[in-house]
């Protein structure tokens, strides 16, 4: 990409004991970028974006942001990102209001009152939020909480915004509005987002770019469709894997239409087509010779094949 590197960070290693928690993780997040983590549950996501957000001490490895060095200069980078984590009901004061919130944060990162209510009425006018601004915390919702958390991490107006599961346990119709503001964020403002999820279609929306996180390393980047199309097909057709004998695969791994196949987890077998229709209709007809009656579905190539595709059968599932 031709626009500005704002964040590179290299080889990072993190260690909980004996728990590897980041083995070799490396990226780069360019200026006007969303980049996504996607893997599952204990892949290393948060970890890194603590380490990044420098919450937590790395073992080893290079972070740059902005030019500083994250172990040289954290004070520097701290003025530089906002944050979001996975603690929005410890995120704020209780007994204040969203205004009263804001100002109390503005005013610890060095902000005039006149600033703050500036970005707050910005802040507000993009979320479709003034009617929640005198609101006591404990008195909202779990998104408009969600909502107040984001805009406190955007409040300073920083270039680099860190989200650890931004939507994670909300309505889908509250998920839905914050990533489109996001979206629309981060292209009017030319802002830089990494975020983490596990939420296929959230990272699908979202991200510009996509890195498989597994086991503590990042193997693969790209976008969506780079990484969809890199399996080399755009449909699949998935039979029950114990209702399949082992003869009948075999004829049907063998057909010209087949591209691959997959084992998506213990239950079903994944064969990849370019022609639903077409793929669908080859696979039954051997089905009906053999006499053997699987259940089978279809789906469209999706993120998750991707990741299964190009590091393995996963322990833990994403989430649609």
């Amino acid at each position: 990409m031709s626009s500005p590197i704002y964040l590179s960070a290299e080889h990072v290693q993190k260690c909980y004991g004996k728990t590897v928690a980041l083995r070799d993780a490396s990226l780069e997040l360019y200026q006007g970028e969303i980049l996504a983590l996607l893997g599952p549950n204990g892949a290393g996501k948060t970890t890194l974006i603590k380490i990044l957000a420098t919450l937590l001490m790395k073992d080893a490895g290079q972070v740059t942001i902005f030019g500083y060095d994250l172990d040289k200069h954290p004070k520097e980078i701290r003025h530089l990102f906002g944050y979001v984590g996975q603690d929005t009901e410890r995120s704020a004061y209780a007994r204040l209001n969203t205004v009263e919130n804001l100002h109390f944060f503005g005013t610890l990162r060095g902000m005039t009152a006149a600033q703050i209510d500036a970005q707050i009425e910005k802040l507000a006018t993009y979320f479709d939020f003034h009617d929640s601004l005198h609101k006591q915390f404990t008195q909202l919702s779990g998104g408009q909480k969600q909502t107040v958390v984001i805009m406190r991490a955007l409040l300073h107006d920083p270039p680099l915004v860190y989200l650890d599961e931004p939507t994670k346990g909300l309505d889908p119709i509250v998920a839905k509005k914050i990533r489109t503001f996001l979206k629309h964020f981060v292209q009017q403002e030319q802002k830089s987002l990494l975020l983490t999820s596990h939420v296929l279609s959230e990272v699908d929306e979202l991200a510009d770019r996509v890195a498989l996180i597994h086991q503590g390393t990042i193997p693969l980047f790209g976008t969506p469709d780079e990484l969809k199309a890199s399996i080399g097909a755009t449909e699949s057709i998935e039979i029950e894997r114990d209702a399949l004998p082992a003869a009948t695969r075999a004829k049907i791994e063998q057909l010209p239409l087949v591209l691959f196949t997959m084992e998506r987890n213990s239950h079903w077998v994944a064969f990849g087509v370019h022609d639903a229709m077409e793929g669908a209709e080859a696979i039954i007809r051997i089905i009906r010779e053999d006499n053997v009656h699987p259940r089978f579905r279809h789906h469209t190539v999706s993120l998750e094949d991707a990741f299964v595709h190009h590091i393995g059968e996963l322990s833990e599932r994403f989430e649609q």
